[in-house]
C-alpha cells in the first residue's frame, strides 16, 4: 500500500497535469503584474460646502487664518456628505530632488492654517519644510482645506504617491492660488502607470474660499482655493501626483489637497431600495400561489 502510494504521487508530480498547473500559475502571476487597460480621466466641476469656527478671520478673505472644514460637495445634481468624502490612507515621497537654499528642505512641504493649531474646528497635519511620509499623509488625511501638501518652485521634480483604502473612481482636488499645474497618474497594483491627466492652472474653478498657510519656515496669507474633480473609467487605489521645474517645464509649485468621493446611498436611498425589493418579493410570492 505504501509503495503504491509513493508511485502514484511520483507519477502525478511528473505528469503533464502538474506541468500544466505550474504553467497556469506562472501565467496567472504574470497577468497580475501586467497593467490593466489604460485609465481614462474625465474632468468635472463641483461646489464645496464648508464651515469654520469664525475665530480667525483673515483680512484678505472670508475665511483666512483658521480651519476651513469641508462638510460636503455637490455635482451632477447630487450632494455628497463628509462621510462620503474619503481621505488618503497613505502617502509616499517618490522623488524630491530640489533644494531650497533659503527656507531649507526640497520642494515638498506640509502646510496648515496660520492659526489652525489654536482652532479646534478641524484636525490638521504638521507644518514643516522637511516632511516625512507621515507628515504628508497627515496633511491630507483630514477634511481641513487649510491642511495641504505644499510644493515650492525650485528647479527639480517633486513626486508623491497617495493611496486610498477603498478604490474609487471619483477624486476631488483643491489648489491654493489655482495658479499651478499638477500631473495626476493612476497606478495599478504593480505600481505601474496606467493612465495620466495633467491639471492645468486654467482648469481650476474659483471656490471663493481663502486660506492661509504656515509651512513651518515661512507663512503665506490670503490665498484663494481652486477646485476640480476627476472621474476615472475604473476604480483606482493609488495616484501619483507630480510637479516639475526645468528649462522647458514649469508647473509653478502646486499646493494641493486630494480626496476621494464614494457614492454610497444615503439611509433614505437604502430604505427605498429595501421597499422595492420587498415589493418584488411580494409579487413573486403571489405568482407562486397562483
Amino acid at each position: 500500500m505504501t509503495s503504491t502510494h509513493k508511485t502514484i504521487t511520483r507519477n502525478i508530480s511528473a505528469s503533464p497535469i502538474r506541468k500544466t498547473l505550474t504553467a497556469l500559475a506562472t501565467a496567472t502571476a504574470a497577468l497580475a503584474a501586467m497593467p490593466s487597460h489604460a485609465v481614462v480621466f474625465d474632468a468635472f466641476a463641483f461646489d464645496s460646502q464648508v464651515s469654520t469656527s469664525g475665530l480667525f478671520g483673515g483680512v484678505n478673505g472670508i475665511y483666512g487664518n483658521g480651519d476651513v472644514r469641508l462638510d460636503s460637495v455637490s455635482f451632477g445634481g447630487n450632494t455628497y456628505s463628509q462621510a462620503q468624502i474619503t481621505t488618503v490612507s497613505s502617502a509616499k515621497i517618490v522623488l524630491d530632488d530640489a533644494l531650497d537654499a533659503v527656507n531649507g528642505g526640497g520642494n515638498l512641504a506640509a502646510g496648515r492654517g496660520i492659526n489652525s493649531v489654536a482652532d479646534t474646528w478641524a484636525t490638521q497635519g504638521a507644518a514643516t519644510v522637511t516632511p516625512t511620509n507621515a507628515d504628508l499623509y497627515g496633511a491630507l488625511a483630514n477634511h481641513n482645506l487649510s491642511s495641504i501638501v505644499v510644493t515650492r518652485e525650485n528647479p527639480g521634480s517633486a513626486v508623491l504617491d497617495v493611496s486610498f483604502a477603498t478604490p474609487t473612481d471619483t477624486f476631488i482636488f483643491y489648489e491654493r492660488g489655482f495658479n499651478s499645474d499638477l500631473q495626476v497618474q493612476a497606478l495599478n497594483a504593480a505600481n505601474q502607470v496606467i493612465g495620466s491627466y495633467t491639471i492645468l492652472r486654467a482648469n481650476y474653478t474659483n471656490t471663493g474660499i481663502v486660506i492661509s498657510t504656515d509651512n513651518g519656515a515661512f507663512l503665506l496669507a490670503g490665498q484663494g482655493l481652486g477646485s476640480i474633480g476627476l472621474h476615472t473609467d475604473q476604480a483606482v487605489s493609488t495616484l501619483r501626483l507630480s510637479s516639475y521645474r526645468s528649462d522647458v517645464l514649469n508647473y509653478n509649485g502646486p499646493d494641493f489637497k486630494v480626496l476621494g468621493v464614494s457614492a454610497v446611498p444615503e439611509p433614505e436611498t437604502y430604505a427605498l431600495m429595501l421597499a422595492g425589493l420587498g415589493l418584488v418579493g411580494l409579487v413573486a410570492c403571489r405568482r407562486r400561489m397562483h
